[in-house]
């Protein structure tokens, strides 16, 4: 299975409307460092800040951040969604980039999304069987690395996608607020 990175860093000021919507609950994970290790399938695929993914991927880049001196990322549902749409149109349309055939750039997702941002970075990956490995994979790459452990950067959101072929499609979103 083919397994790539790429990143993306900007750093500007925008603005757009704030939208929130209620967390839907799932169950808490007991400990996502140790769930991260499993493979994710169709049914990982959630736009829940409590989702299994989104907790799993949490714990692992705060574990990063801490080991780094920076705070602890929170997970925003606005995320998420620009995160989730940009995955599912990559898997869709069997293309990998930051900004899509269009041109939309991940700051005009994340703005689409409602989230009036300060400063933001996306990092993709391709063909990650498992939160751990997207992970271990971003943290081994200076660019994607130098994005997770930016202290300035308060917030953060996975979309995943899998497309027919059964690759996953990796989306992170890190972004601080107006």
């Amino acid at each position: 299975m083919r397994k790539s990175l790429v990143v993306l860093g900007l750093i500007a000021v925008a603005g757009g409307t704030a939208a929130t919507r209620a967390a839907a609950r799932e169950p808490a994970v007991a400990d996502p460092i140790a769930a991260s290790h499993t493979a994710v399938t169709a049914a990982s695929i959630s736009d829940s800040p409590a989702a299994p993914v989104q907790q799993q991927v949490l714990a692992l880049i705060n574990h990063n951040r801490g080991k780094a001196g920076c705070s602890a990322v929170t997970v925003d549902r606005r995320l998420i969604e620009a995160a989730n749409r940009h995955a599912a149109y990559m898997a869709r349309n069997d293309y990998f980039a930051h900004s899509t055939r269009r041109g939309q750039d991940p700051g005009e997702r994340v703005t689409g999304a409602g989230y009036r941002w300060s400063l933001y970075r996306e990092n993709l990956a391709l063909g990650q069987d498992s939160p751990w490995d997207v992970v271990a994979g971003w943290m081994t790459s200076p660019e994607h690395r130098a994005n997770i452990l930016n202290c300035q950067l308060h917030q953060m959101g996975i979309g995943l996608a899998i497309n027919a072929k059964r690759t996953p499609y990796w989306v992170q979103e890190l972004a601080s607020p107006l």
